[in-house]
């Protein structure tokens, strides 16, 4: 057993002595499935316990200070002077927060003492200091917060801005205006705060709003009176290599940029609109892409089925919903599950949005008239390649469609996302396309529609279910009976926001001969799909959010936003 699975099941311990949050009995039974899985220890705490719980008690087994970062009296303050001394990028990759304490001494809140990078850069940069622990969350927020906050001031230099970043024993010099410094600080505490997207907007006064969105709900953010919005967007603009020449028209762009000490790839695109150019970035962090399916929140017998689909040699996989639903993630965590060295697996993708090893991804490409890559195209030609596994990005014509199931019936596993509202309208939404009913039922193997709904922040409350709630739940389910439910209510770790992160609510639907019967029957409407799929034990997506609802995982008020379309 190495030093830090230790370290962290002494935390555990702590919890059990000290909080009581967790019995000993469950404490023993995740340190077991720990070790028995190879996983790490925190993965299965988080799920039970506070993040901040874990890092007190885990500060206590390392015989230092813990230090709450969102205390409403702390005894450690930021100071700008203290701050500037280090690297903010160094400082961002490490997880380390330079504060003072009451008398001027040097205080760092780490969220890794053992790591001898940190130490030494922080004795070259401070002597003398006194560590002590936060987590790693609240740290890098108050990073970014800070980081934009010290940009905001004027900048020393008019026309550049000199900062060194730390890589292995060498130095290196960077040169960046104070415009481009303060569009890191901006992207930077974007990934920190879990944003997917950065909004910029004109308003008809020609001031800029600027909004993340996070975990789907988009939050407003302070621009410093210094800094001029079309400024911002010229800095946006040439860092993507788009043509700043030309805001008349729609462009697209890229850029990778580094936060959080790895490197996220930045999609744009910028709209003309009458009051100045609408932009958005989108951030493609690789690091999702690395979450497992169990942690997304499918239900155990749901989860068993996706993966027996995708170990079938052949059949159609449809993933279904609306743009930003989760459908992406999906594919990529069903696909990274395959062996990629035993099987050829190809994509085509519009745009290819992460990497993956050893598989092939191709991007389609329009505009160049008899040289463009559309997805008809491209799957054809994958077809030639001898090809295991096929990802499609989307199917939104009959061409794309007609090939995507030949090839789930010539021997080809095929996973592919449908834009439709449920599992079972993916079936008619195929057949509208002008597809023959029996193809579609010989080659659709699973369909799964998904949706992503907020996670209850550990700071939540059991409340009494009022009369409303009552009739929201019955008009679902009449089976579902809850004596208290779970309110969000928002504290220092989550923001103030009550939440914190998505999980999938997913319904699944196998096919059957059953299912495949009434698909071909001419007659049949959606409403006999759906007869017949209840009989096998169907559930939907309201229903799986009520089994989240029942867990605690999310709260009403996110499933009458994002299931019930307003309440109903």
């Amino acid at each position: 057993m190495n030093d830090q699975r230790s370290d962290i099941e002494k935390a555990v311990a702590l919890l059990v002595l000290e909080h009581k949050i967790i019995s000993s009995k469950d404490a023993w039974a995740i340190i077991e499935r720990s070790r028995k899985e190879a996983q790490p220890l925190l993965s299965y705490l988080l799920n039970l316990v506070p993040d901040t719980l874990i890092v007190s008690s885990l500060a206590k087994s390392y015989g230092i200070k813990f230090f709450d970062l969102y205390s409403n009296s702390p005894e450690f303050i930021y100071d700008s002077v203290v701050f500037e001394r280090a690297d903010r990028d160094v400082l961002i990759k490490l997880s380390a927060l330079p504060l003072k304490d009451k008398t001027g001494r040097i205080v760092v809140a780490v969220s890794d003492p053992n790591n001898p990078e940190l130490i030494d850069y922080l004795r070259i940069k401070y002597g003398q200091f006194l560590l002590v622990l936060s987590t790693k969350l609240q740290i890098q927020n108050k990073l970014a917060y800070y980081v934009t906050e010290s940009n905001e001031k004027p900048a020393e230099k008019s026309n550049s801005f000199t900062s060194n970043i730390i890589t292995g024993s060498n130095t290196i010099s960077t040169i960046k205006s104070p415009m481009q410094e303060w569009l890191d600080g901006v992207l930077g505490r974007a990934v920190s705060e879990g944003a997917s997207d950065v909004h910029f907007m004109f308003n008809p006064d020609k001031s800029m709003l600027m909004r993340f969105r996070v975990d789907g709900i988009l939050q407003q953010q302070k621009i410093p009176s210094n800094i001029k919005p079309l400024e911002i967007i010229g800095a946006i603009m040439s860092r993507c290599n788009m043509d700043m020449s030309n805001q008349r028209e729609p462009q697209d762009g890229t850029f990778t940029f580094p936060a959080a000490g790895r490197d996220i790839d930045g999609r744009v695109a910028m709209l003309p609109q009458e009051f100045g150019p609408t932009l958005v970035i989108r951030l493609l962090d690789s690091q999702n892409m690395r979450t497992k399916l169990e942690d997304m929140g499918f239900e155990i017998n749901a989860l068993s089925r996706l993966r027996s689909a995708t170990s079938k040699a052949q059949g159609l996989i449809i993933v279904c919903g609306p743009t930003g639903a989760g459908k992406s993630t999906t594919l990529y965590g069903l696909v990274r599950e395959q062996d990629a060295m035993r099987k050829a697996i190809f994509t085509v993708e519009n745009p290819v949005e992460y990497r993956m090893n050893n598989i092939g991804q191709t991007e389609i490409k329009h505009g160049l008239g008899d040289k463009s890559l559309s997805f008809p195209r491209a799957l054809r030609t994958i077809l030639r390649l001898d090809p295991d596994v096929i990802l499609v990005g989307e199917i939104r014509d009959q061409e794309t469609a007609e090939v995507a199931l030949q090839a789930a019936l010539t021997g080809h596993l095929v996973l592919t996302t449908l834009h439709a509202n449920s599992a079972i309208s993916s079936y008619s939404r195929l057949i509208n396309m002008g597809l023959p009913r029996y193809l579609v039922s010989e080659a659709v193997t699973l369909v799964a529609a998904q949706r992503l709904v907020r996670k209850l922040h550990s700071c939540a409350k059991e409340v009494e279910p009022s009369k409303e709630d009552i009739r929201i739940i019955k008009r679902i389910n009449e089976d579902y009976i809850f004596d208290k439910l779970k309110k969000a209510v928002g504290c220092g770790g989550c923001n103030g926001i009550g939440y914190r992160g998505r999980i999938a609510v997913a319904e699944v639907l196998e096919s059957s001969e059953n299912i495949r019967d009434v698909v071909t029957n001419e007659n049949s409407t959606v409403e006999d799909i759906l007869a017949a799929a209840k009989i096998e034990g169907y559930k939907t997506l309201s229903e799986e959010g009520l089994r989240h609802l029942e867990i605690g995982n999310t709260s009403l008020e996110e499933i009458k936003r994002v299931l019930l379309f307003g309440g109903e």
